[in-house]
């Protein structure tokens, strides 16, 4: 199959990030507005249990899916079969997981029906992850914005319905996302069974291979994922519920900083996959990660103005304390921006052990910090140990990729008008 432009896939997974995070600013916006501080911050809270496991439990499936099958293009249905017998056993793992979980942690605040929605949104959201990475795999883009966008977008219409119309307020707006993940699985598994010859079989040459890269893969991922909400957990413990709402409402409008950096990211270890040419992959990289921090460095800069009016306007002025938090958390957000793009490069090329190396003593820095500075600060504790750790943590990779990769931090890093040619070229090429 020919590849497309490579500027195509970007703008079209950019812009179906944009419609996801659209779509989840809304969600945001209607249970912010009917569930408050204290229920928001309880729905945050009790979503991080299944984001975690899902995170270790995926055992890194699709990272490992996006390079095998890249890879190994003869053997795509064997390998899609082992993929998913791999689905089927994570998929109790994670459960599992996750009741113990909840069975060890402080639980008053849930209910039985919520715990028993995140434990069995567990093997759908798995469903969505490996599904997408055969896709990316294929180098079929569209298939895996379409995991991307529409679970996002079935949430919506399900909030509206659940949370609005019927009233069930926390345990509504956890069935809603439940259902979204639940269509998109359904619609993954018929399509991968209608393209090919899926036998669901323990196969060792398959599973082996999968999961001796995919193990480490999840360790990278598990550690980052941790990274970016183990302050959620922390701040609940030490302060509340409500405290947890107006950081969480922050941290989500910051994030949105990375949906063109994850964008770029996904593409690039893509066609890193799908490569020999790793020069030019290099130089393509490096290119986008430039341009893409000045796109958001103007995205941050417009962010800080206009939150003081926005919040209010969309959230409420209850959420008024997340201004101040989500204006000291863009340079973290930021800097971590590069770490999105010049990661996927290097799990492209089969390395996502580097991320291990670099963020656990960052993760460890992030939880000590929150332990000193939470008592004291509250919630600008949280967002000052996270752009503490985000921003080392960005650096040292930087650092340790520009090594690896062997090119100097000045041409990573350096600007020059040809970046902005190259804007233009990659419309033109259907290769870069």
């Amino acid at each position: 199959m020919a590849k497309r432009n490579l500027f195509h896939d970007i703008a079209t997974v950019m812009s179906s990030n944009v419609f996801a995070v659209i779509n989840a600013l809304l969600v945001s916006i209607i249970l912010t507005r009917v569930l408050g501080p204290e229920g928001f911050g309880i729905y945050s809270a009790i979503i991080v249990i299944p984001m975690v496991v899902i995170a270790l439990t995926q055992l890194g499936i699709r990272a490992s899916a996006i390079y095998h099958i890249g890879r190994d293009k003869e053997n795509i249905d064997r390998n899609i079969s082992g993929i998913m017998m791999l689905l089927l056993m994570t998929s109790l793992a994670g459960m599992l997981l996750a009741g113990i979980a909840f069975w060890l942690i402080d639980t008053k605040d849930y209910t039985w029906i919520m715990v028993l929605l995140v434990i069995i949104f567990i093997p759908m959201h798995l469903t969505s992850l490996y599904a997408g990475g055969i896709f990316l795999g294929k180098e079929e883009i569209g298939k895996a914005n379409f995991i991307r966008w529409f679970p996002v977008f079935a949430d919506l219409l399900f909030v509206l319905l659940f949370v609005l119309v019927f009233g069930w307020r926390i345990e509504g707006a956890l069935l809603a996302i439940f259902s979204g993940y639940f269509i998109v699985a359904l619609w993954s598994v018929f399509n991968l069974s209608k393209d090919h010859n899926i036998r669901p079989v323990f196969n060792k040459t398959v599973v082996v291979p999968l999961v001796k890269m995919g193990i480490v893969f999840a360790l990278a991922v598990f550690v980052i994922q941790l990274n970016y909400r183990i302050d959620v957990l922390i701040l609940k413990s030490l302060k509340g519920p409500e405290d947890v709402g107006f950081y969480a409402l922050g941290v989500s409008i910051a994030e949105a900083l990375w949906q063109l950096p994850l964008a770029v990211g996904i593409v690039v270890m893509s066609r890193t996959a799908n490569t020999d040419d790793h020069q030019l992959m290099n130089e393509t990289t490096a290119r986008l990660l430039r341009l893409s921090l000045i796109a958001g460095l103007l995205a941050a800069i417009i962010l800080f103005l206009i939150a003081p009016w926005i919040i209010p306007l969309i959230w409420t002025e209850k959420f008024l304390p997340s201004v101040e938090l989500l204006r000291y958390l863009l340079p973290g957000v930021l800097f971590m921006s590069i770490f999105r793009i010049i990661s996927s490069r290097l799990s492209g090329m089969g390395k996502p052990e580097i991320a291990i190396y670099v963020f656990l003593p960052s993760l460890l820095l992030n939880v000590i910090l929150n332990y000193w500075w939470i008592p004291d600060h509250g919630s600008m504790g949280a967002v000052m140990a996270t752009n503490v750790s985000y921003i080392l943590g960005a650096i040292a990779f930087l650092i340790v990729y520009a090594r690896i990769v062997e090119m100097p931090l000045k041409k990573i890093l350096a600007f020059s008008r040809r970046d902005f040619k190259f804007i233009r070229n990659i419309r033109k090429k259907k290769n870069a």
